[in-house]
């Protein structure tokens, strides 16, 4: 009877406390983070019956061995606070209180009047805090030094503040790059005037067409009287006349490539008479002698005396009324000019324009390009000059067209124009940043400047310009590439106003409809930010938003793992502390790479895990265990006092 009742009052006690667990798991079912503990009881100890049969076990009663905390993941709540943290998986949150290391599912942080992360207990967030806030008279800035990259790994733990007024410094632009593809196709629109100094290897025409200039194109510039040209041999026929008469002798006096030819004949010589006195006159020994030296040949025909040449230059020079001046020169395109007759850019096709011109007509003409990339031939005299342009061995038919509309009968004060010289030209660019944080434009035009045998080389002018448009540097570079389009220069240009700057090019050249790269501009530099907001990502880094759409690592939230999570101790306000049976807290590391093990969700929070079904079906039936051990202690109690009454009777 005193073991019943005994096993009575234990029962009681017993199940009280599995009523107060269950109690306290429902009053804390919308407690955020609470984990719900579990009653676990077992028996004390037995009285054993020994008979020659069996062996029998007398319960002495039971007791609350332990409480089972149960980690399961409690359902997550969103929030409007960015500083509401719920992980998602096992770990545990560090809060630093009292000097002290508590840890912790709750994650309702908010900031306190410093700007550090606090629970609603004051309890701090235990962060790996990067410390790279720097505070000034206006707020903080951001020290771009410090390294911000596995801070679980270098950095200690410690409470973080976070403000509001935080200025991300300026970045001073160090490095360009630029991938494109400069279009090479026959035809283009990428265009603008040629220069005195463009090649005309690379110059398309008015429509935008690739003229294909290439070595030895050439053609014949006639000035002054009609020459001829045909098989590689220039002529100029000297027509003569019946000489009229007035009291005059006829009067020869011209030079031919340099050769004098001077003689005067009678007063009223026929054109018979002139030409054949002017024929015997070129074969003397001393005339012919020189004229064979010049490379000048000469014969008669129906109307005077023909002159010839093999060579690129005829000259006729008049001195007289006999005759009057011409010159035809066969100007010659080479890519390195070497030849008094060859020309390689706008500017050596002008000059030798030019030079004929004067030999002619000194004084009386100017040649020159317009702005819209038009040869002319400008009149100033109140004469006629007369010009013309003929096909010569290898003329090119593109260039030929472009430009014979700049050879004419040009009236007094009048011009002629060729049509327009074009060139290849393409602009890429950005904006990047100087040592202020100030917005400058990095713009690289590349002009097509000449095409070899086996290489086309573009001219890269590399601008730097102000946020109002204002030079600041300029610098231009020769990009050389294969016959395939492929760059086979440097790639890199170093620009040292207004700051050093690595401009990296990559760069091909290829038709429009080949594989082209997709154009990109990228660079390193950065204007001055001001913090927008905060935000924690899943591994739980604590980043600042700046309005240059930069973002800044200031701490790593570590996530806390134990060995044996059922040994920590329980500290209230949902605060858990290690023990020798827990085990000390560690890192999830692999590599001395950090691993979460778990996600930080931001503006959320991890509502209890508490059944709240489960949980008030415990209580009733502990409940109705707890009325059970009642009883039973009340029987015993009875059966004691008759027990008492029968020895007394």
């Amino acid at each position: 009877m005193t073991t019943s009742f005994y096993n009575g009052v234990i029962g009681l006690k017993s199940f009280q406390n599995g009523i107060d667990i269950w109690g306290d798991n429902i009053s804390n079912v919308n407690t955020v983070g609470y984990k719900e503990n579990i009653p676990e009881f077992s028996t004390l100890f037995a009285q054993t019956l020994e008979t020659n049969a069996v062996s029998s076990d007398i319960g002495m009663g039971s007791k609350l061995s332990s409480t089972a905390m149960d980690t399961s993941q409690g359902s997550l709540i969103k929030t409007d606070n960015p500083f509401d943290l719920a992980l998602e998986g096992k770990g545990w949150f560090g809060i630093l209180k009292n000097n002290q290391t508590f840890y912790s599912r709750t994650g309702s942080f908010t900031r306190d009047a410093n700007g550090n992360l606090v629970n609603d207990n004051g309890g701090y967030l235990l962060v790996a805090n990067a410390n790279n806030l720097i505070p000034t008279q206006d707020g903080y800035i951001v020290d771009r030094n410090i390294d911000t990259t596995n801070l679980t790994q270098t950095r200690p733990l410690s409470k973080i503040s976070l403000p509001n007024n935080v200025i991300l410094p300026a970045l001073a632009t160090k490095n360009v790059k630029i991938v494109t593809n400069l279009n090479d196709s026959n035809q283009i629109t990428y265009t603008k005037p040629a220069s005195t100094n463009s090649y005309f290897s690379a110059l398309y025409n008015k429509d935008g067409e690739n003229m294909n200039i290439r070595d030895y194109d050439d053609f014949v510039y006639n000035v002054g009287e009609k020459s001829n040209y045909s098989n590689g041999v220039l002529s100029r026929e000297v027509c003569i006349n019946n000489d009229f008469k007035d009291g005059k002798e006829v009067n020869i006096d011209f030079s031919v490539s340099g050769v004098d030819i001077k003689l005067n004949l009678p007063d009223g010589s026929t054109k018979e008479e002139i030409r054949d006195a002017l024929y015997n006159y070129l074969q003397t020994p001393d005339i012919s002698t020189k004229l064979q030296k010049a490379n000048i040949k000469y014969e008669k025909t129906t109307n005077g005396i023909s002159f010839s040449t093999t060579d690129n230059d005829l000259k006729l020079i008049s001195n007289s009324s006999f005759t009057k001046s011409s010159e035809a020169k066969v100007l010659v395109y080479k890519n390195n000019p070497i030849n008094n007759n060859e020309f390689a850019t706008v500017n050596d096709l002008i000059s030798q324009m030019q030079s004929v011109l004067n030999d002619v007509y000194p004084g009386m003409s100017k040649v020159y390009l317009e702005d819209n990339g038009q040869i002319t031939v400008s009149n100033l005299s109140n004469d006629t000059i007369d010009t013309r342009i003929l096909k010569a061995s290898n003329t090119n038919e593109e260039f030929f067209n472009n430009l014979y509309n700049a050879a004419n009968t040009i009236i007094a004060r009048t011009s002629a124009k060729s049509s327009e010289f074009l060139s290849n030209s393409q602009s890429f660019g950005g904006v990047i940043y100087d040592t202020n944080g100030n917005k400058n434009t990095l713009s690289v035009t590349f002009t097509k400047k000449e095409v070899l045998n086996d290489s086309i080389i573009w001219k890269g002018k590399i601008n730097i310009s102000d946020n109002e448009g204002n030079l600041i540097s300029s610098q231009t570079q020769d990009f050389t590439f294969n016959s395939v389009g492929n760059l086979v220069s440097s790639n890199t240009v170093k620009i040292s106003s207004p700051q050093n700057i690595t401009l990296t090019l990559n760069l091909t050249s290829y038709q429009k409809d080949q594989n082209a790269p997709t154009y990109t501009f990228e660079q390193d530099g950065m204007e001055e930010g001001y913090l927008k907001n905060y935000e924690i990502t899943e591994n739980g880094e604590i980043k600042g938003i700046f309005s240059n759409n930069q973002t800044v690592t200031f701490g790593q939230i570590p996530i806390f793992h134990f060995q044996n999570n059922q040994g920590l101790e329980s500290m209230g306000d949902s605060l858990f502390k290690q023990t020798d049976n827990s085990n000390q807290a560690f890192l999830y590391q692999n590599n001395n790479t950090y691993i979460p093990g778990a996600k930080v969700l931001s503006s959320t929070l991890e509502d209890s895990n508490v059944n709240f079904t489960q949980a008030m079906t415990e209580l009733i039936v502990t409940q109705k265990a707890f009325s059970s051990a009642a009883k039973a202690v009340t029987t015993s109690d009875e059966m004691i006092k008759r027990a008492i009454d029968m020895k007394q009777g």
